[in-house]
C-alpha cells in the first residue's frame, strides 16, 4: 500500500507594497475626480465663481502692489549706496534722517562752505579723496530746445574719486578749471540723446540757466534711474562755476572717501578738523554732521518695517474677508447638493472623497484667485513703474507667496465646509428638500 507523499504547506504572501499600490491607486483616482467634480461645479456656478476668484484677486492684487513697490524701492536704495561708496562719509549742514522735532536745530545751523573743503584737504590725512559740491535743478537749452529741470551740480577735480561716475568720452573737470571757474561742463547721457544725436556733443556750447554758457569736454557713462529718477539728465560744472552763476551763499556737501576698513577713524578725523576749522570749543555741540551709508540705511530699514507690517496686516485682513467668502460659498454648495451626496454616500461614497472633492472646489477656487490677483498685481506694478517716480518690481518670491498663501487660504477655510459635506448622514441628506 503506497504512502500518500504529503508536501509541506507553502502559504503565499502578496508583497506588502501591493496594497499600498492599491491604495495609492485609488486615491490618486478619487483625486482626479474630485478635481474633475470641482471644475464642472465651479463652471456650472460662474457668477458664484467669479464673484468669489474676484474677492480673492482684490487681495492679492493690493498685498501684491504693496510688496512689489517696496521690492522697487530696495533695488533703488541698493543701486543708490553702490553710487554713494560703502566707505564715503558726507559732511553737511543736515543729518541723514531728521524727523520733524529736530528739524529747526538742523535748519539753523550754518551751511557747508568752501572754507570748510579747504581745511579737510589741508589738514586731514587719511582720506582717500574729498570732493565738494552743491546741486539744483535748472533749464538746459541749444537754440531753440530747451530740456528743464536738469540736475546742475558743482564740483571739484576730485568728484570722480569720491562717487565712483565715470566718463565715457572726454575728459573731467581740473584743478585748474576749479581755480579759473572755466565755463566748462560734463553731460549726462540723457542730455546727449535730448541735443545731440547723431552728432559729436564734445566742443559743442549749450547754455545753463539763462546766462551761463559752457562748452562740453566730457560725456558722463550711463547710470540709469535710481527711486524712478534718471541719474543721467545732469551737467557738471567747476564749482568756482556753480557758484558764481547760482549764488555764492549756496551751502555745499562734501564726499570724504576713506581707507579700507577706517571708515570710523576717517570720521573722527573728519570730525576733529570741522571742530577746529569752525573754533567750536569741547562743551560746544557741532554745527554740522558726517552722514555715514549705515545711518542712512538705519533709518531706510525702520520705513521698509513699517512697510512691512503693513502689508502684512493688509493680508491678513483681506485672507481673512476673502476666507470668509469662500467658506460661505460652499457652505451653500453643500446645501443645495445635500441630496446628491445623500445619494452618494448611500451607494457607498466614502466620507474622504466627499471631502477631498469640497476641498478641492475651495482650493481651486482661492489658486484661480491667486493666478488673477498676481497677474493683476504685476500689472498694476508695471504701470505704477511706469507712469510715477516710486519704482517698483516683480518679485519672484511675492509671486510664489501669492499663489501658495491663495491655495493654503483655500484649504484652510473650504475645510469646514468640506467636512460638513463629509459627514451628512444619508438618511437625512436623502429626506432633505
Amino acid at each position: 500500500m503506497s504512502e500518500a507523499i504529503q508536501l509541506p504547506a507553502v502559504s503565499i504572501q502578496r508583497p506588502a507594497i501591493t496594497g499600498w499600490a492599491a491604495r495609492s491607486r485609488r486615491m490618486l483616482a478619487e483625486l482626479k475626480d474630485a478635481i474633475v467634480q470641482a471644475a464642472v461645479s465651479l463652471v456650472s456656478h460662474k457668477l458664484r465663481a467669479a464673484l468669489t476668484i474676484s474677492g480673492i484677486a482684490i487681495g492679492i492684487t493690493a498685498v501684491m502692489i504693496i510688496f512689489m513697490v517696496q521690492a522697487g524701492i530696495q533695488v533703488s536704495m541698493r543701486k543708490a549706496l553702490t553710487t554713494l561708496g560703502p566707505n564715503t562719509l558726507f559732511v553737511h549742514k543736515w543729518k541723514w534722517g531728521v524727523n520733524g522735532n529736530d528739524w529747526w536745530k538742523y535748519k539753523n545751523r550754518p551751511v557747508v562752505t568752501t572754507l570748510d573743503w579747504k581745511a579737510l584737504l589741508q589738514n586731514t590725512t587719511l582720506p582717500v579723496a574729498i570732493a565738494a559740491m552743491s546741486n539744483t535743478p535748472a533749464a538746459v537749452s541749444l537754440g531753440a530746445k530747451e530740456v528743464k529741470g536738469v540736475d546742475v551740480r558743482g564740483t571739484v577735480d576730485g568728484y570722480l574719486d569720491a562717487t565712483g561716475w565715470q566718463i565715457q568720452r572726454g575728459r573731467f573737470i581740473t584743478a585748474l578749471d576749479q581755480d579759473l571757474g572755466s565755463d566748462v561742463c560734463i553731460i549726462g547721457g540723457d542730455i546727449e540723446d535730448a541735443f545731440f544725436k547723431g552728432q559729436e556733443p564734445l566742443g559743442q556750447q549749450i547754455r545753463i540757466g539763462a546766462n551761463l554758457r559752457c562748452s562740453i569736454v566730457g560725456i558722463f557713462g550711463r547710470k540709469g534711474k535710481s527711486f524712478g529718477q534718471s541719474q543721467d539728465l545732469r551737467v557738471v560744472i567747476p564749482l568756482a562755476t556753480y557758484l558764481r552763476t547760482f549764488g555764492m551763499k549756496r551751502g555745499l556737501v562734501i564726499a570724504v572717501v576713506a581707507p579700507e576698513g577706517k571708515v570710523r577713524e576717517t570720521e573722527d578725523e573728519v570730525t576733529a578738523v570741522m571742530r577746529n576749522a569752525r573754533h567750536l570749543a569741547p562743551d560746544q555741540d557741532e554745527n554740522f554732521s558726517v552722514n555715514r551709508q549705515d545711518k542712512l540705511l538705519e533709518s531706510f530699514n525702520q520705513t521698509m518695517l513699517a512697510t512691512n507690517i503693513t502689508g502684512i496686516l493688509v493680508g491678513l485682513i483681506t485672507a481673512i474677508v476673502a476666507g470668509i467668502g469662500i467658506m460661505n460659498i460652499l457652505l451653500v454648495s453643500v446645501k443645495e447638493r445635500t441630496r446628491e451626496i445623500g445619494i452618494r454616500r448611500a451607494l457607498g461614497a466614502r466620507r474622504t472623497t466627499i471631502l477631498m472633492q469640497f476641498l478641492c472646489e475651495a482650493i481651486m477656487v482661492a489658486i484661480v484667485g491667486g493666478f488673477v490677483g498676481v497677474a493683476l498685481g504685476a500689472g498694476a506694478a508695471a504701470m505704477v513703474d511706469m507712469v510715477s517716480p516710486l519704482p517698483a518690481s516683480v518679485d519672484p518670491r511675492v509671486v510664489l507667496g501669492g499663489v501658495l498663501g491663495s491655495a493654503l487660504l483655500g484649504a484652510v477655510f473650504g475645510l469646514w465646509p468640506a467636512l460638513t459635506a463629509a459627514f451628512l448622514q444619508p438618511i437625512e441628506a436623502l429626506r432633505y428638500e
